[in-house]
């Protein structure tokens, strides 16, 4: 034992940054929710732990270190000179989707009286979390050898920058002080949440087309006899799927759909229409109406869509609202969309009854998704 404790000492050192301070702690249990704007909205490193006791003294704390690698729980550990790397797992909360962030943490030595609990004193600077040595510090007059252990642990901004995709990332980091003497443990958590939202890249997506500006060609085919007789109607349906930066973790979304806004005399409410492109007239003869319908990804049913008319969804119940993986153009990750498929329906009419030509018109979504309740 004595030859065991012997080469656990760190030689004698001075130092002339010998500072009193209180110890608190211990906080075995810590939670995070930071809220931000990716790819450099995150504010400043956040700190899940700063000089935290563990509550024990003696001769067996001072020997004391931190256990930092949990493979089976996705979370390894390296050291360094002064400090040490955790690499932790975060889940994103919808699509499961993993990633690793890179958690910065140090111990220091410190001599605690508890009969003076605001004279707290450590020399040995910052030290790797495995580290396992005592420390005799400070000069001929004034020398005291440390009897406990502190511990910092931090989240770079770096890192929480650092997101593949915006979305709801969560993990749970675990250390375990220990005792050389084989004391009680002290077991930290933090659970840690972050939200990145990629303002920037929410997205109107339309997949058969790989983009968000399709050309659409309404299927109006003759029917009947090739006189005037002949009558004509169509359903197309366009696949949609609407992105809000978030991985589909918005409470809700605002949607309106608009044509160009021409006049349509005498076309029913909240109808769309194209238009002859030989004229600039809008009377019925000229024009093509249509309605259209949007799949609700919350109710999972159709809806009736007006033209010009602003509507809110809010999210399904517990997050139970379809979605779907898609790989948009502007991001390199797979992310998940709200799938809100259109179909535009042209009720029936004469053929004889238009002029004849080519039909063309402006459909225009806008979309925008709720974040801040989050």
């Amino acid at each position: 034992m004595k030859l065991k404790t012997f080469l656990l000492m760190c030689a004698l050192t001075a130092s002339s940054h010998v500072q009193s301070q209180t110890l608190v702690g211990p906080t075995p249990s810590v939670t995070t929710s930071q809220d931000y704007e990716l790819p450099s909205g995150a504010p400043a490193d956040y700190y899940l732990w700063t000089e935290d006791y563990p509550g024990q003294q003696g001769y067996g704390p001072s020997y004391g270190y931190y256990v930092c690698s949990y493979p089976n729980d996705g979370q390894t550990c390296t050291h360094q000179n002064s400090g040490s790397t955790i690499s932790l797992t975060l889940t994103e909360k919808r699509s499961g989707m993993k990633h690793q962030i890179k958690i910065q943490g140090y111990q220091e030595a410190f001599y605690n009286d508890p009969n003076n609990p605001d004279a707290a004193k450590s020399c040995a600077g910052k030290k790797p979390l495995n580290n396992q040595n005592s420390w005799a510090c400070g000069g001929s007059s004034s020398s005291f050898s440390t009897n406990t252990k502190a511990l910092t642990v931090w989240i770079p901004q770096s890192e929480m920058n650092n997101l593949p995709v915006g979305g709801v990332w969560e993990g749970k980091l675990k250390l375990k002080f220990t005792s050389y003497s084989g004391g009680t443990p002290v077991n930290y958590t933090a659970n840690i949440t972050l939200k990145g939202k990629t303002i920037g890249k929410q997205d109107i997506y339309f997949p058969e087309f790989n983009g968000a500006n399709p050309l659409v060609q309404l299927d109006l085919h003759p029917t009947g006899s090739v006189t005037g007789n002949s009558f004509v109607e169509d359903v197309t349906t366009l696949d949609m799927c609407l992105y809000d930066g978030f991985n589909s973790n918005s409470d809700s979304m605002r949607l309106s759909f608009k044509d160009e806004g021409r006049a349509g005399a005498g076309r029913k409410e909240g109808y769309f229409s194209i238009y002859n492109t030989a004229s600039a007239a809008t009377e019925d003869s000229e024009r093509i109406d249509y309605r259209l319908e949007m799949f609700d990804p919350h109710s999972k049913g159709w809806m009736s869509v007006k033209n010009n008319d602003a509507f809110t969804l809010s999210a399904g119940t517990n997050g139970q609202d379809q979605i779907r993986p898609v790989r948009l153009p502007s991001i390199n990750y797979p992310v998940l969309c709200a799938p809100a498929p259109l179909r535009l329906i042209v009720d029936k009419f004469r053929v004889a009854d238009k002029t004849a030509g080519y039909y063309k018109g402006i459909l225009t979504v806008e979309f925008s998704p709720s974040l801040n309740s989050l």
